[in-house]
């Protein structure tokens, strides 16, 4: 009985010091608590926390007597220090909040490259693992030998000379496709139209068959260049080393964890944010087309939600964050290191997104701003904030 009375309590004590350990442990992800929580002031909420009420009271003024259009987010893993939406409406006419969907265009890139390292941890990739590992199949292309040498590295670190499939399509289309589509005088077409044939044209199949196909500009893991072919690419491969679809698998891995309730990948449901319209900028819409490389939907409180997890170290272990952090010539992973911080900006032909992440003696200040194109001002933002943070 005394066993018995003795395992009864040693059990209750192990469920209590769990209980503890699990309610004290991950990434604040309550962020939309946190705003209901906090002081508010014609769509500002804003902490009143004296450690850093000088960022607060600067962004403050700067959202009510200045010209910011968009919504702005300033948090540190435990606090929401600034949250506004001003002068941008949305698609029902209201000013927009914290809580408005945008278009994040590359800073999609850092989904990515979770993806990519969660399947690392996984053993079901390497770093090291090269092109023509992963897609034999494409043996007999004009360009395999030289491609099959690009590594899963030089793709997240952006070393591979593929061409830009966003940038630079007709390159990637090659001139004879391009004739046939356009006719002799390609120029002639207006942009927005010739984007939209090229997107409903360049599916998997033929990004890939034009992969191993197109001559690269320079050999793999010589220098940085950015390109967007890269990250599709990686996008390509997390469905065929996970077998699921890439929706499937980043809604696993990373939506689901982090609560992101707001956001979709390659799904295109429509952004909440308006923007002003132009024919000429009508271009890159269809998700799928941009998929890895820019077609993520988000908004300011579930993007907080990732960069606390990820940068709190709960969606990747300690290895899988050192190559994050593992800047070569500046990039790494979907990220940039300039000036001192990460980040990671994505310019849509609709939207402008910044993402930074500051750090200063083990603290860490998430800063993200969402705005129109042309209308973006992050580096003021950033700039000001990195200034005042201590």
């Amino acid at each position: 009985m005394k066993m018995k009375k003795l395992i009864s309590i040693f059990l209750v004590v192990i469920n209590v010091l769990l209980f503890i350990s699990c309610s004290s442990s991950g990434p604040k992800l309550d962020v939309e608590d946190e705003l209901n929580k906090m002081k508010t002031d014609n769509n500002i909420y804003y902490s009143e926390n004296e450690d850093y009420s000088s960022i607060v009271k600067w962004l403050k003024y700067e959202f009510e007597e200045n010209d910011i259009r968009g919504t702005v987010i300033v948090a540190t893993d435990d606090e929401v220090l600034f949250a506004a939406g001003a002068r941008l409406l949305d698609v029902d006419g209201n000013e927009v909040t914290p809580f408005t969907t945008y278009e994040i265009g590359s800073c999609s890139k850092a989904f990515v490259g979770v993806c990519i390292m969660k399947l690392v941890e996984d053993g079901k990739l390497k770093l090291t693992d090269t092109l023509g590992d992963i897609y034999p199949a494409f043996s007999s292309y004009p360009n395999f030998e030289k491609v099959s040498k690009i590594t899963v590295s030089d793709l997240l670190h952006m070393r591979t000379g593929l061409i830009d499939y966003v940038n630079h399509p007709d390159q990637f289309l090659g001139e004879e496709r391009v004739y046939e589509i356009f006719g002799p005088d390609p120029a002639a077409t207006p942009w927005a139209e010739a984007y939209t044939k090229m997107e409903s044209i360049i599916d998997d199949e033929l990004f890939l068959e034009l992969i191993f196909t197109n001559e690269m500009t320079i050999e793999p893991n010589v220098e940085y260049s950015y390109n967007n072919s890269n990250y599709h690419l990686l996008s390509l491969i997390v469905e065929n080393v996970s077998g699921k679809s890439y929706e499937e698998y980043i809604n696993e891995v990373i939506f689901e964890p982090c609560k992101m309730t707001s956001t979709s990948a390659v799904s295109g449901e429509p952004v909440t944010a308006s923007f002003k319209y132009d024919p000429e900028l009508d271009y890159l819409k269809d998700p799928e087309f941009l998929m890895g490389a820019g077609d993520i939907h988000t908004n300011a409180v579930d993007l907080i939600k990732f960069d606390r997890a990820l940068f709190g170290g709960y969606l990747l272990n300690e290895e899988s964050m050192k190559e994050i952090y593992n800047f070569i010539d500046g990039y790494s992973c979907g990220w940039e290191n300039e000036m001192g911080y990460i980040s990671h900006r994505g310019a849509i032909p609709r939207f402008q997104t910044s993402n930074s992440i500051l750090e200063k003696d083990g603290k860490k200040l998430y800063v993200i701003t969402f705005s129109n194109l042309g209308e973006d001002k992050s580096s003021l933002i950033i700039q000001n904030v990195d200034r005042m943070f201590s």
